[in-house]
């Protein structure tokens, strides 16, 4: 039986290996060793204990020989039929999901074959009966959604596919996350827009010299702006929406996504913070701050001890706000006082002073030209915490490592090291402080 029906496909592929060796694309050697191969591969899956694995490696040398075989043509300059292997690949990755329907990466094996080879009615099929038969594996619906948002340039197609896989993936971290994302930049695309059109522009004050009653005044939209945002007609309407009645451009649609995100999944601070982090990537967006403000009070409200929601709610003054911010040194003082009372009400000091840590020594690394006395402030601060972290062993080697990288851009060597060694005391199976007492030896 299997026999017979190696053969039979076998078969199928007659006139194609007839065509090709007539225009001399390939040689008959060749042909002899393509069927040779093609037999082997449909005797294997053919057989009744046949893995996906057999499927997979079949449609990649298909593949292979159809990416072959189109340059050969394109160097010989023959007219050929191009669509032989699209259709085997697509025969035989369709053979395997129904033999083995329960393989998701197989299903998206499938569904990105069918995206590259921009065969749009067969993706859409595929994508619809992968998601029937998996309705709760997230990376579909999340595929599915990503797929209507970017391809498509649907937001309502891609929203309602996230919609519907939450129905099946409540506790689904990664489809919540997705969710808000795609729903901030498809905000960010919308303010994108606007800036096209002028709309968020102020008016320019007309030339009174060259004004002429019969000519419009057009707002100034260069070529590569133009080109970035015009195909996506989803937005000409949202763009010209009031921002701060629209729920989906003034935030509200992402706080709501939040806030059910924390009912499915309560009490988890680094989901929270996830979503914190998620937002922060959107600066330029008018509602950011709105965003972070309110991630940061449900996390008070729910875990007001926890470093993580301590650190946060110290750092948010000086979030999106440059060293070379004239506000920068007053926003610095509050979130040192605010650090002040974190230390005192946190219940887990050692993941604080790393937060602290971890923050002002990359702020100190990214602004080599900080103004003397902030620069001050900071590593003050910074040797201040350190010392404090060590006398209530409440280190980290993390938190040594930055200790000793701090003094060493001081120019204090000799103190550098010292502190490399206690840190080696504490700590004397960690690799990354012995690197560092090597490195400052040798230096």
């Amino acid at each position: 039986m299997a026999a017979d029906k190696a053969r039979y496909y076998l078969e199928q592929s007659i006139p194609e290996l007839y065509e090709y060796e007539k225009k001399k694309v390939f040689t008959k050697d060749e042909i002899t060793a393509i069927t040779k191969k093609r037999s082997n591969f449909e005797h294997r899956i053919n057989a009744s204990g046949c893995h996906v694995v057999d499927f997979t490696r079949y449609a990649q040398y298909e593949m292979n020989l159809d990416a072959l075989c189109r340059k050969r043509i394109k160097r010989l300059g023959v007219r050929a039929r191009m669509h032989y292997g699209t259709r085997r690949i697509f025969f035989i990755l369709d053979r395997a999901t129904r033999k083995f329907p329960g393989d998701v990466p197989l299903w998206l094996q499938y569904i990105e074959f069918a995206k590259r080879e921009k065969a749009n009615g067969v993706l859409a099929k595929t994508l619809a009966s992968a998601l029937k038969l998996h309705p709760t594996k997230p990376e579909l619906w999340i595929y599915a959604a990503r797929h209507a948002v970017e391809e498509n340039l649907d937001i309502l197609e891609g929203r309602g596919h996230m919609q519907r896989g939450l129905r099946f993936c409540t506790k689904s971290k990664d489809m919540w996350r997705e969710y808000a994302k795609l729903e901030m930049v498809f905000v960010a695309k919308v303010f994108l827009r606007r800036a096209v059109l002028g709309i968020d522009q102020p008016v320019k004050k007309r030339d009174e010299g060259n004004e002429d009653e019969n000519m419009m005044i057009l707002p100034e939209v260069t070529g590569e702006d133009f080109e970035a945002a015009k195909k996506d007609k989803s937005l000409d309407t949202m763009a010209l929406e009031n921002i701060d009645t629209n729920p989906a451009l003034n935030g509200a649609l992402a706080i709501v996504i939040f806030d059910q995100a924390m009912k499915e999944i309560p009490g988890d601070v680094e989901f929270a913070g996830d979503f914190y982090s998620l937002f922060a990537q959107f600066g330029q967006l008018k509602c950011c701050r709105k965003l972070l403000e309110h991630v940061v009070t449900h996390m008070l409200n729910t875990a007001p001890k926890h470093p993580q929601t301590l650190w946060l709610s110290v750092q948010l003054p000086l979030w999106a706000v440059k060293p070379t911010d004239p506000a920068f040194p007053g926003r610095l003082s509050k979130v040192l006082a605010n650090m002040g009372a974190a230390v005192v009400e946190t219940d887990n000091r050692s993941d604080l002073y790393l937060f602290f840590a971890r923050y002002f020594t990359e702020l100190l690394k990214a602004s080599p030209n900080l103004d003397v006395g902030i620069k001050k402030v900071v590593s003050a601060s910074l040797i201040k915490y350190f010392k404090l972290a060590e006398k209530e062993d409440a280190t980290k080697p993390e938190l040594y490592a930055r200790w000793v990288d701090l003094m060493f851009r001081r120019e204090k060597k000799e103190e550098a090291l010292r502190i490399a060694q206690r840190g080696l005391d504490r700590f004397p199976e960690d690799v990354g402080l012995s690197k560092v007492e090597r490195k400052l030896k040798s230096s």
